[in-house]
């Protein structure tokens, strides 16, 4: 199977939070488990619900997007509430969550407390 290569920087937890160290790795594959996840409780439901999003579109979506800070993610990129979620195998063998929204914004939780923010193209309607 063809590895893609892009190198997300995820924090290496070391003994001290403070001095937390880049590592890159390789993606091997990438899962979709569930799309057209709508987060919020109003009407926009519908729309979502066309959201596809198939393995082969995630993982281009992965090779194409950057990492940003997480203030960056949180306050400077649109986001909307229609999303996917999924999972991403590395070549090491690690699994991690991802999940992705339709404006491009995306997250890889490494653990409960530490998530690298991506920034990717927009995924209005993906196959």
């Amino acid at each position: 199977m063809r590895i893609f290569r892009p190198l997300l920087l995820l924090p290496l937890a070391l003994a001290a939070l403070a001095q937390a160290k880049p590592t890159s790795f390789v993606i091997k594959s990438v899962h979709v488990d569930q799309a057209g996840i709508w987060r919020e409780k109003s009407d926009g439901g519908d729309s979502c619900a066309r959201f596809h999003l198939s393995d082969k579109a995630a993982t281009r979506w992965f090779h194409k997007a950057k990492e940003v800070t997480e203030r960056a993610w949180r306050e400077e990129l649109d986001w909307t509430p229609c999303f996917a979620t999924g999972t991403l195998t590395t070549s090491d063998g690690k699994t991690y969550a991802w999940d992705l929204d339709r404006s491009g914004r995306g997250q890889v939780k490494i653990s409960d407390t530490v998530s690298t923010f991506l920034s990717g193209p927009e995924l209005p309607f993906a196959k």
